[in-house]
């Protein structure tokens, strides 16, 4: 039996088709649900005398994905986006309260944990970038060493100082530099690692709403009327849910874990600028040595002249 439904007027959260439909010389917005394809029930309507009103042609069969409505069969005009004049006619009645409040929270749990996700790639994204300005600015400093580290042995060359020790300094440091930069890419390696984990987390989320949507559709086509099997459904319904939010603590545990991680590095960084202090102290004892030798060479060239 295909009936007009009152509620059709109802909003939902997931965006409409419009398209314009003329009714006694005025232009009305009506709104074409989404739909999910469904081998039970597609195709054109020829059985029953429900036509489009604007074009007279035989209506689309559709099952309605969105919403309070998500499983509910309806009729549309079959003409295509730009073409489609918006008509829409009910063949499934509204579900009960309870069917509706379930389908409503399925729907915002979905749309959370859409929201968590891209919140938490938003995150991960921020640090990688935070941590490859803090590479870049590592091996800046570091060809700068180097570079002072030349200049200091070429002096060291034209005045025949046998500077051993600043050698084994800077080794040292350089040697400290390497491990750095290793423990930096090995943690950039895992942050990489751990996206893509999000991104099989994601995967499997979305497989998991389809299959969800699919079972919901079969349970409402084939057993509209048979309490038992809405009662199973709502236990489906539940397992889902637990599952779900299983899911979210696991990944509010994975955010946890990389704030951690986070923490680490800044503890990292700070031992690195501690390093550096070390160092600059140690550079500048070397210039007062220098300093030192210089005035004993005068002193002896003074002696050498008298």
């Amino acid at each position: 039996m295909v009936f007009e439904d009152e509620s059709s007027e109802e909003t939902s959260s997931l965006p409409y088709m419009h398209s314009t439909s003329s009714t006694d010389g005025l232009n009305q917005v009506r709104q074409v649900p989404f739909s999910v394809e469904d081998p039970d029930y597609q195709g054109l309507e020829l059985e029953t005398m429900s036509p489009c009103e604007k074009h007279g042609k035989a209506s689309e069969r559709l099952v309605a994905f969105e919403g309070t409505d998500t499983g509910r069969r309806f009729l549309a005009c079959a003409e295509p986006e730009g073409q489609n004049c918006g008509f829409v006619e009910w063949v499934d009645h509204q579900w009960p309260p309870t069917m509706q409040n379930a389908l409503l929270k399925l729907w915002a749990m979905v749309e959370d944990s859409r929201s968590a996700r891209v919140n938490d790639n938003l995150e991960s994204s921020f640090t990688i970038h935070h941590l490859t300005e803090e590479k870049n600015k590592l091996e800046a400093n570091y060809d700068k060493l180097v570079q002072d580290v030349h200049e200091l042995m070429s002096f060291q060359e034209e005045r025949v100082v046998d500077f051993r020790h600043l050698q084994s300094a800077i080794t040292y440091q350089h040697e400290c530099r390497s491990e750095l930069v290793a423990d930096m890419k090995a943690q950039m390696a895992k942050r990489d690692a751990e996206s893509e984990k999000l991104k099989q987390n994601y995967e499997v989320l979305l497989n998991l709403t389809r299959a969800q949507a699919t079972v919901i559709q079969n349970l409402k086509l084939k057993h509209i009327t048979d309490k038992q099997l809405l009662s199973e459904a709502k236990m489906n319904l539940e397992l889902k849910n637990a599952e779900l939010t299983k899911s979210e603590e696991k990944l509010t545990q994975d955010k946890l874990e990389l704030k951690f991680q986070v923490l680490d590095l800044l503890k990292g960084k700070e031992k690195h600028g501690e390093e550096m202090v070390q160092l600059e102290l140690q550079f500048a004892e070397l210039m007062k040595a220098e300093e030192k030798l210089k005035e004993k060479i005068k002193g002896i060239q003074a002696i050498l002249e008298k």
